[in-house]
């Protein structure tokens, strides 16, 4: 029995093992403090940085620290340790080249340690924010171009997940799925282009005012190519660069009010978009057909509640609350749902820490249920898979000094892989709920 329900679950499960940790972008790297402007050890290293970007070269990166340990229910009960070095190269093109407003960046990750969700857990919505194949890898690798005032171009080998589908405040939390969440991670080909495997493609960026954005890329659909197997393990060092497979097309907008500095309300933004994959997805209400296409829809809410300070100032209360949707015929996961506060400089003595609760829920395609159910029933077996697995976090990030955090998290995994029975002594249960905790630690640079 339990092998016909990982023969359902499995992939599902394994996909979002790796699901992409809310890993920000450039620009907003750019913004975060650096270790070494803080720490007087770190003085000849901060002039040697300062001095490449003052030529046009700017290095950055980071390392994040990720030990967790499974408490109680899941498969089991242990503790792994994950790590993710990260360091990226930002080329002025005006300074270098010539070329004004144009931007070439690069990053690439060293990834090692085990995952918690697929050692002890067997959860989807992956606790490890960072879970993924140990590997050495190029991520990101793109060109960047202002065509005029509001249009711009980006081109090259590019992750959705670092501007596509993302919220705010959810990018706090630590659960994978408040990042790059369950649907993607599950629906996509791989995960989609996204940690740690991101994919060539074309991104349009158009901003006819101030207050409202249009997003809009084209992606090769199958990042790692299409084939069998771990697509990690097929794209090993993030240098395959494929093209010419189906494509992946996203839209979004993204529409921002009292965000200057005149405005007398809260800032908040709505996101809307969707995604659409042009290849071939097994029809989960029929036994081998499949069918072409696939898509998702979706709606991002961050809104700051209240204001801790001043207006220029970025403590207070905010809240996200996302939804995306997909047809259940051919999407595993078909409904889900995440939400929750960030309360950043509750005390004013510590105006960088945050604290914060969310949660998600993510519902399974009444199709691969029947599947599980009849699998079941055709051993004997009344036990079912849930229609739904949920997480519960909550985690405050404390800043120690200007580029060094430190982040306890505590994890409550609601219907861990669905409920999925597991092999024992006496043929098989349930695998239980189960408690999760950690403390990351991220040093910038």
């Amino acid at each position: 029995m339990a092998l016909r329900i990982a023969r359902l679950f499995g992939a599902l499960t394994l996909s979002a093992l790796v699901a992409a940790p809310a890993l920000a972008g450039e620009d907003e790297a750019a913004d975060e403090p650096s270790i070494l402007d803080h720490l007087p050890a770190f003085a000849p290293l901060k002039e040697a940085r300062d001095a490449l970007a003052e030529k046009g070269v700017r290095v950055s990166g980071f390392y994040f620290s990720d030990p967790r340990a499974g408490l109680s229910g899941g498969r089991d009960s242990g503790a792994t340790y994950s790590g993710l070095f990260n360091l990226a190269v930002d080329l002025d093109g005006e300074k270098l080249f010539g070329v004004e407003g144009a931007k070439l960046h690069a990053n690439m990750f060293q990834i090692h340690g085990k995952d918690v969700s697929e050692r002890f857990v067997g959860n989807f919505l992956s606790a490890n924010d960072i879970g993924a194949r140990p590997s050495t890898r190029l991520f990101e690798l793109w060109w960047q171009q202002p065509l005029n005032d509001q249009l711009e171009i980006r081109v090259g080998q590019m992750a959705t997940d670092v501007e596509f589908i993302t919220s705010d405040y959810g990018e706090n939390f630590l659960d994978a799925t408040f990042g790059w969440a369950g649907p993607p991670s599950e629906n996509l080909p791989a995960g989609g282009p996204a940690y740690p495997l991101a994919a060539p493609g074309v991104r349009l960026k158009y901003t006819p005012r101030e207050d409202f954005t249009l997003l809009a890329g084209l992606f090769n659909g199958y990042p790692a190519g299409k084939g069998e197997g771990d697509a990690e393990k097929r794209n090993r060092h993030g240098l395959n660069f494929e093209i010419g497979d189906p494509p992946l097309v996203l839209v979004e907008g993204q529409y921002r009010w009292n965000g200057g500095e005149e405005a007398s309300g809260l800032p908040g933004t709505l996101k809307l978009g969707g995604y659409w994959h042009g290849g071939r997805f097994k029809r989960l209400d029929e036994d081998s057909r499949t069918r072409r296409g696939d898509f998702n829809l979706y709606a991002v809410l961050d809104q700051q509640v209240l204001r801790f300070g001043e207006r220029d100032d970025e403590r207070g209360l905010g809240v996200f609350l996302r939804g995306i949707f997909g047809p259940s015929d051919r999407n595993p996961v078909d409904a889900y749902v995440d939400g929750g506060f960030a309360a950043t400089g509750l005390f004013a003595s510590r105006p960088h820490d945050v604290f914060g609760i969310a949660a998600a829920w993510a519902s399974f395609s009444p199709g691969l249920l029947r599947e599980a159910r009849e699998a079941n029933a055709d051993l004997g077996l009344a036990d079912r898979p849930h229609g739904f697995e949920g997480v519960i976090e909550a985690t405050y990030r404390m800043e120690m000094v200007p580029g060094l955090t430190v982040q306890p998290s505590l994890q409550y995994v609601i219907h861990p892989g669905a409920g999925t029975l597991e092999p024992d002594e006496d043929g098989a249960r349930r695998v239980k709920n189960a408690t999760i905790f950690g403390v990351a630690t991220i040093v910038r640079f």
